[in-house]
């Protein structure tokens, strides 16, 4: 008996692992969040405030013939790009039908050199998916603000803080996003 129960014990563990594992599936990681720190390391971070309360950063899971930058993608001076230009894409995808996303972009307003507010010299697009549905924002109001706060070619690292006041496409209505902060290395690209 005490043979059976010596090679049952490794079979046993396996499995306790694998229903421990398989109950963590439906666990939404991007609940309960908190803020990354307003660093400027190129921690490759990004997080905000929406309106109710809620912070949002980013998390889309990795997996095959899914998007290796899924997660972030922050390409600074890349090729095919103006010198000096940015393109920023956040992605935040829950696995329950709900998603969003974040994309700044200086490809149509300009570049971005140094450090200060450059607001003037994006495009800012935040997108809300529902179950087939897509709300489109941008157009920054008045109120809004993109600060880099450490533009580093040697170190390749862009840092800064963002408060965004965005109009719905075809609406009025607006939506805020505060608190922002992100710190990138030039370049950066993942997925969850």
């Amino acid at each position: 008996m005490t043979e059976f129960i010596k090679k049952s014990v490794p079979f046993y563990l396996s499995f306790l692992l694998l229903v421990f594992i398989s109950c963590d599936k439906d666990k939404d990681p991007t609940k309960n969040s908190k803020l990354p720190e307003a660093t400027q390391l190129g921690k490759n971070t990004i997080g905000f405030t929406l309106e109710n309360e809620e912070v949002w950063f980013p998390y889309n899971k990795c997996g095959l013939m899914l998007d290796p930058c899924g997660k972030y993608s922050a390409r600074v001076s890349y090729p095919m790009a103006s010198r000096d230009g940015i393109d920023f894409s956040f992605s935040r995808d829950n696995g329950k039908g709900i998603s969003s996303s974040l994309f700044f972009s200086t490809a149509l307003a300009g570049t971005i050199t140094s450090t200060g507010n450059k607001i003037d010299s994006l495009g800012v697009t935040f997108l809300e998916f529902d179950n087939g549905s897509m709300v489109e924002y941008g157009f920054p109001l008045v109120g809004s603000h993109f600060t880099v706060t450490k533009f580093d070619k040697v170190a390749q690292i862009i840092s800064g803080e963002f408060h965004l006041v965005l109009k719905k496409y075809r609406s009025n209505e607006i939506i805020t996003l505060s608190n922002g902060r992100f710190d990138f290395k030039f370049q950066a690209c993942d997925c969850d």
